[in-house]
């Protein structure tokens, strides 16, 4: 189908095929969103997952110099930094990625998880903040923050079972529809401010 193409497409264009693994990162490229550590950690994903591709979607000044520590950890080929994307594009690539990666330092909300989680696709992300809060087992994935050995591990257990990543993937859906929609976030304001009031 159209759809099915447009998909194969978008994943060939970064050297991907179906039997390849797409990991997903979005952010701007700033060093309290975690992109550096990131690469540390898929680098020892490659070793035993050498299949797996990483994809980063962001703009900042890091790109030059996380595309240089690729270079340096025998990433390239396998890492791309894409600095703009159209929307619908960005929203395809969420939908045909494997896995989204969240290694932020620090979030207020964090809306990458739950695009991710919209989209179908299971994330793995810092144990810390609100991201307990919207990841758990049932949906993806929780690493420690900080820490490149247990990013890795994650990634790789999440990586482990493709049935089990597409079981996350839908229930992420149906809680974001259910739990993450601007309706329910409104009313839980409503329900703050009156018990407020009273």
């Amino acid at each position: 189908t159209p759809a099915e193409t447009r998909d194969k497409d978008l994943r060939r264009r970064f050297g991907c095929s179906e039997e390849d693994i797409l990991l997903l990162a979005v952010g701007r490229l700033a060093a309290r969103k975690g992109f550096g550590l990131l690469l540390q950690s898929f680098s020892k994903v490659k070793k035993k997952s050498p299949n797996s591709i990483l994809v980063i979607v962001g703009r900042g000044n890091l790109r030059s110099r996380l595309l240089r520590q690729a270079k340096r950890l025998g990433l390239e080929g396998s890492v791309f930094i894409e600095s703009s994307m159209k929307f619908d594009e960005l929203a395809l690539l969420y939908r045909v990625s494997d896995l989204v990666v969240y290694p932020s330092y620090y979030e207020g909300q964090g809306l990458i998880p739950l695009e991710s989680m919209a989209s179908g696709t299971p994330v793995a992300t810092v144990n810390h903040g609100p991201l307990p809060e919207m990841v758990d087992s049932s949906v993806g994935s929780l690493f420690t923050m900080g820490d490149i050995n247990s990013m890795s591990e994650v990634i790789l257990s999440e990586l482990n079972d493709k049935s089990k990543l597409l079981e996350k993937g839908r229930a992420g859906r149906n809680l974001v529809c259910k739990k993450f929609t601007f309706k329910k976030n409104a009313n839980d304001f409503l329900n703050l401010y009156e018990s407020i009031v009273n």
